[in-house]
Protein backbone atom coordinates (compact mmCIF):
# COMPACT_ATOMS: atom_id res chain seq x y z
CA UNK A 1 0.00 0.00 0.00
CA UNK A 2 1.39 3.37 -1.08
CA UNK A 3 0.25 5.66 1.75
CA UNK A 4 0.65 9.41 1.23
CA UNK A 5 -0.24 10.23 4.83
CA UNK A 6 3.38 10.77 6.02
CA UNK A 7 3.95 13.51 3.40
CA UNK A 8 0.50 15.01 2.91
CA UNK A 9 1.55 18.25 4.63
CA UNK A 10 4.49 18.84 2.26
CA UNK A 11 2.79 18.00 -1.04
CA UNK A 12 2.23 20.91 -3.44
CA UNK A 13 0.63 21.25 -6.86
CA UNK A 14 3.38 21.02 -9.50
CA UNK A 15 1.51 23.46 -11.74
CA UNK A 16 0.94 26.30 -9.23
CA UNK A 17 2.43 25.02 -5.90
CA UNK A 18 -0.94 25.35 -4.24
CA UNK A 19 -2.22 23.03 -1.53
CA UNK A 20 -3.58 19.61 -2.45
CA UNK A 21 -6.65 17.70 -1.32
CA UNK A 22 -6.23 13.91 -1.34
CA UNK A 23 -9.39 12.04 -2.34
CA UNK A 24 -10.16 8.38 -2.98
CA UNK A 25 -9.43 8.29 -6.71
CA UNK A 26 -7.58 11.54 -7.35
CA UNK A 27 -5.71 14.48 -5.86
CA UNK A 28 -7.06 17.98 -6.51
CA UNK A 29 -5.30 21.32 -6.21
CA UNK A 30 -7.19 23.65 -3.88
CA UNK A 31 -5.82 26.69 -5.74
CA UNK A 32 -6.00 25.92 -9.48
CA UNK A 33 -8.38 22.89 -9.42
CA UNK A 34 -5.94 20.73 -11.39
CA UNK A 35 -6.77 17.05 -10.89
CA UNK A 36 -4.07 14.38 -10.60
CA UNK A 37 -5.25 10.78 -11.01
CA UNK A 38 -4.27 7.91 -8.75
CA UNK A 39 -3.16 4.63 -10.34
CA UNK A 40 -3.17 1.84 -7.76
CA UNK A 41 -2.81 4.61 -5.18
CA UNK A 42 0.21 6.04 -7.02
CA UNK A 43 -0.21 9.81 -7.61
CA UNK A 44 0.41 10.77 -11.23
CA UNK A 45 1.77 14.28 -10.87
CA UNK A 46 3.52 14.09 -14.26
CA UNK A 47 0.14 14.24 -16.03
CA UNK A 48 -1.22 17.78 -16.24
CA UNK A 49 -1.42 20.94 -18.33
CA UNK A 50 0.44 24.07 -17.22
CA UNK A 51 0.41 27.69 -18.31
CA UNK A 52 4.21 27.75 -17.95
CA UNK A 53 5.25 27.15 -21.55
CA UNK A 54 8.98 26.99 -20.90
CA UNK A 55 8.56 24.32 -18.23
CA UNK A 56 6.09 22.50 -20.46
CA UNK A 57 8.80 22.28 -23.13
CA UNK A 58 11.09 20.58 -20.63
CA UNK A 59 8.34 18.25 -19.47
CA UNK A 60 7.62 17.35 -23.10
CA UNK A 61 11.28 16.51 -23.70
CA UNK A 62 11.22 14.20 -20.69
CA UNK A 63 8.04 12.57 -21.94
CA UNK A 64 9.30 11.99 -25.49
CA UNK A 65 12.69 10.63 -24.47
CA UNK A 66 11.77 8.66 -21.40
CA UNK A 67 8.15 8.41 -20.31
CA UNK A 68 6.93 6.83 -23.55
CA UNK A 69 9.68 4.21 -23.34
CA UNK A 70 9.12 3.35 -19.68
CA UNK A 71 5.39 3.86 -19.25
CA UNK A 72 5.07 0.13 -19.93
CA UNK A 73 5.99 -2.28 -17.13
CA UNK A 74 7.78 -4.83 -19.35
CA UNK A 75 9.96 -2.19 -21.03
CA UNK A 76 10.91 -0.82 -17.64
CA UNK A 77 11.65 -4.34 -16.38
CA UNK A 78 13.91 -5.13 -19.35
CA UNK A 79 15.78 -1.86 -18.89
CA UNK A 80 16.44 -2.53 -15.22
CA UNK A 81 17.50 -6.13 -15.78
CA UNK A 82 20.45 -4.86 -17.85
CA UNK A 83 21.93 -3.49 -14.64
CA UNK A 84 21.56 -6.88 -12.98
CA UNK A 85 23.12 -8.94 -15.77
CA UNK A 86 25.77 -7.00 -17.70
CA UNK A 87 29.25 -7.09 -16.07
CA UNK A 88 30.10 -3.46 -16.88
CA UNK A 89 26.75 -2.27 -15.53
CA UNK A 90 27.28 -4.28 -12.34
CA UNK A 91 30.75 -2.79 -11.94
CA UNK A 92 29.40 0.71 -12.51
CA UNK A 93 26.65 0.19 -9.93
CA UNK A 94 29.17 -1.10 -7.37
CA UNK A 95 31.30 2.02 -7.83
CA UNK A 96 28.17 4.19 -7.67
CA UNK A 97 27.24 2.59 -4.34
CA UNK A 98 30.70 3.40 -2.99
CA UNK A 99 30.42 7.04 -4.03
CA UNK A 100 26.95 7.46 -2.55
CA UNK A 101 27.98 5.77 0.69
CA UNK A 102 30.87 8.21 0.96
CA UNK A 103 28.84 11.33 0.12
CA UNK A 104 25.79 10.51 2.20
CA UNK A 105 27.96 9.35 5.08
CA UNK A 106 29.34 12.90 5.35
CA UNK A 107 25.87 14.24 6.20
CA UNK A 108 23.58 13.84 9.18
CA UNK A 109 20.91 11.15 8.89
CA UNK A 110 17.79 12.42 7.09
CA UNK A 111 14.18 12.26 8.19
CA UNK A 112 12.97 12.46 4.57
CA UNK A 113 14.81 12.08 1.25
CA UNK A 114 13.61 12.47 -2.35
CA UNK A 115 14.98 10.26 -5.12
CA UNK A 116 14.10 11.60 -8.57
CA UNK A 117 14.21 9.98 -11.03
CA UNK A 118 14.17 6.73 -9.08
CA UNK A 119 13.96 4.40 -12.08
CA UNK A 120 13.31 0.87 -10.89
CA UNK A 121 15.00 1.49 -7.56
CA UNK A 122 18.54 0.49 -8.54
CA UNK A 123 20.26 2.77 -5.99
CA UNK A 124 17.39 2.99 -3.51
CA UNK A 125 18.90 0.51 -0.99
CA UNK A 126 21.97 2.73 -0.69
CA UNK A 127 19.85 5.82 -0.12
CA UNK A 128 17.69 4.03 2.44
CA UNK A 129 20.68 3.76 4.77
CA UNK A 130 20.76 7.57 5.01
CA UNK A 131 17.10 8.38 5.69
CA UNK A 132 14.03 7.39 7.68
CA UNK A 133 11.64 7.80 4.73
CA UNK A 134 12.31 7.69 0.97
CA UNK A 135 10.08 9.43 -1.58
CA UNK A 136 10.64 7.75 -4.96
CA UNK A 137 9.50 9.65 -8.03
CA UNK A 138 9.88 9.03 -11.75
CA UNK A 139 8.16 10.37 -14.86
CA UNK A 140 7.72 6.78 -16.16
CA UNK A 141 4.87 4.87 -14.50
CA UNK A 142 6.38 1.58 -15.68
CA UNK A 143 9.54 2.30 -13.68
CA UNK A 144 7.47 2.93 -10.54
CA UNK A 145 5.42 -0.26 -11.02
CA UNK A 146 8.59 -2.30 -11.56
CA UNK A 147 10.29 -0.78 -8.53
CA UNK A 148 7.32 -1.68 -6.36
CA UNK A 149 7.75 -5.37 -7.22
CA UNK A 150 11.27 -5.46 -5.79
CA UNK A 151 12.14 -6.40 -2.24
CA UNK A 152 10.88 -3.74 0.14
CA UNK A 153 13.37 -1.54 1.93
CA UNK A 154 13.62 -1.49 5.71
CA UNK A 155 12.21 2.05 5.79
CA UNK A 156 8.89 3.47 4.53
CA UNK A 157 8.73 4.21 0.79
CA UNK A 158 6.34 6.54 -1.01
CA UNK A 159 6.00 6.27 -4.80
CA UNK A 160 4.70 8.81 -7.34
CA UNK A 161 5.11 9.87 -10.95
CA UNK A 162 6.52 13.38 -11.20
CA UNK A 163 8.73 15.57 -13.34
CA UNK A 164 12.05 16.63 -11.83
CA UNK A 165 11.37 20.10 -13.24
CA UNK A 166 8.11 20.59 -11.33
CA UNK A 167 8.44 18.54 -8.18
CA UNK A 168 5.12 18.27 -6.25
CA UNK A 169 6.66 19.31 -2.93
CA UNK A 170 6.86 22.54 -0.93
CA UNK A 171 10.06 24.58 -0.61
CA UNK A 172 12.62 23.12 1.81
CA UNK A 173 10.28 20.19 2.48
CA UNK A 174 12.73 17.26 2.41
CA UNK A 175 16.13 16.99 4.03
CA UNK A 176 17.81 15.88 0.81
CA UNK A 177 17.18 15.33 -2.90
CA UNK A 178 19.14 12.85 -5.01
CA UNK A 179 19.10 12.96 -8.82
CA UNK A 180 21.24 10.36 -10.57
CA UNK A 181 21.95 10.24 -14.34
CA UNK A 182 19.37 12.68 -15.63
CA UNK A 183 21.15 15.96 -16.41
CA UNK A 184 23.26 14.54 -19.26
CA UNK A 185 20.05 13.67 -21.17
CA UNK A 186 18.88 17.30 -21.25
CA UNK A 187 19.64 19.14 -24.51
CA UNK A 188 20.21 22.68 -23.23
CA UNK A 189 22.26 24.28 -20.48
CA UNK A 190 19.16 26.15 -19.28
CA UNK A 191 17.32 22.90 -18.68
CA UNK A 192 20.25 21.51 -16.73
CA UNK A 193 20.33 24.67 -14.62
CA UNK A 194 16.54 24.56 -14.11
CA UNK A 195 16.84 20.97 -12.93
CA UNK A 196 19.44 21.80 -10.30
CA UNK A 197 17.49 24.87 -9.17
CA UNK A 198 14.35 22.78 -8.64
CA UNK A 199 16.23 20.17 -6.62
CA UNK A 200 17.71 22.90 -4.43
CA UNK A 201 14.25 24.44 -4.01
CA UNK A 202 12.76 21.36 -2.32
CA UNK A 203 15.86 20.21 -0.40
CA UNK A 204 16.37 21.70 3.03
CA UNK A 205 19.92 20.46 3.67
CA UNK A 206 21.65 19.02 0.60
CA UNK A 207 21.41 17.76 -2.97
CA UNK A 208 23.34 15.05 -4.78
CA UNK A 209 23.17 15.35 -8.58
CA UNK A 210 25.22 13.71 -11.30
CA UNK A 211 26.45 15.49 -14.41
CA UNK A 212 28.71 14.63 -17.33
CA UNK A 213 31.92 16.63 -16.97
CA UNK A 214 32.90 18.69 -20.01
CA UNK A 215 36.58 18.43 -19.03
CA UNK A 216 36.55 14.66 -18.45
CA UNK A 217 38.98 12.50 -20.40
CA UNK A 218 36.09 10.58 -21.95
CA UNK A 219 34.49 13.77 -23.25
CA UNK A 220 37.80 15.07 -24.59
CA UNK A 221 38.30 11.80 -26.48
CA UNK A 222 34.78 12.02 -27.89
CA UNK A 223 35.50 15.50 -29.21
CA UNK A 224 38.77 14.35 -30.78
CA UNK A 225 36.94 11.51 -32.53
CA UNK A 226 34.21 13.95 -33.63
CA UNK A 227 31.66 11.72 -31.92
CA UNK A 228 28.26 13.06 -30.93
CA UNK A 229 29.04 15.23 -27.90
CA UNK A 230 27.63 14.44 -24.50
CA UNK A 231 25.37 17.03 -22.88
CA UNK A 232 27.79 18.34 -20.32
CA UNK A 233 28.39 20.76 -17.47
CA UNK A 234 31.58 22.06 -15.92
CA UNK A 235 32.53 22.02 -12.27
CA UNK A 236 32.47 25.81 -12.19
CA UNK A 237 28.98 25.91 -13.71
CA UNK A 238 27.61 23.53 -11.08
CA UNK A 239 29.30 25.47 -8.29
CA UNK A 240 27.96 28.79 -9.61
CA UNK A 241 24.37 27.52 -9.89
CA UNK A 242 24.55 26.06 -6.39
CA UNK A 243 25.84 29.36 -4.99
CA UNK A 244 22.91 31.25 -6.51
CA UNK A 245 20.59 29.02 -4.50
CA UNK A 246 22.38 29.30 -1.15
CA UNK A 247 24.33 26.07 -1.53
CA UNK A 248 28.02 25.17 -1.63
CA UNK A 249 29.64 22.46 -3.74
CA UNK A 250 31.16 20.28 -1.01
CA UNK A 251 32.44 17.30 -3.03
CA UNK A 252 32.37 16.03 -6.61
CA UNK A 253 33.93 12.57 -7.08
CA UNK A 254 34.21 10.90 -10.49
CA UNK A 255 32.60 7.59 -11.38
CA UNK A 256 35.83 6.76 -13.26
CA UNK A 257 38.81 8.86 -14.34
CA UNK A 258 39.04 7.31 -17.82
CA UNK A 259 36.01 5.09 -18.38
CA UNK A 260 33.28 7.61 -17.58
CA UNK A 261 32.63 11.34 -17.52
CA UNK A 262 29.99 11.18 -14.80
CA UNK A 263 30.59 13.14 -11.59
CA UNK A 264 28.56 13.14 -8.37
CA UNK A 265 28.09 16.64 -6.99
CA UNK A 266 27.23 17.06 -3.32
CA UNK A 267 25.79 20.52 -2.69
CA UNK A 268 25.09 21.58 0.88
CA UNK A 269 22.64 24.38 1.66
CA UNK A 270 24.51 27.08 3.53
CA UNK A 271 21.62 27.99 5.85
CA UNK A 272 21.30 24.44 7.19
CA UNK A 273 23.60 22.22 9.22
Amino acid sequence: MNSLQPIQNILACPACRGGLQIEKHAITCINCSQVYPLHENIPQFAVYESDKADLNDVAEISKNNYEQRYEDFEKARNYNLKYDRKPLKLLSTKREYQILEHLLGRQKHCATMLEIPCGGGRISPQLAAATDLLIQADVGLGQILYGMTKEKLKIPQIWMTASAFQIPLCNDSVDAAVCIRLSHHLPTSKQREDLLAELLRVARRYVVMTFFDYHSIKNILRRLRHSRPKLTMTLSQVSSIAARHAAKLAACPRLSIIGSGHRYALMVKSHRS
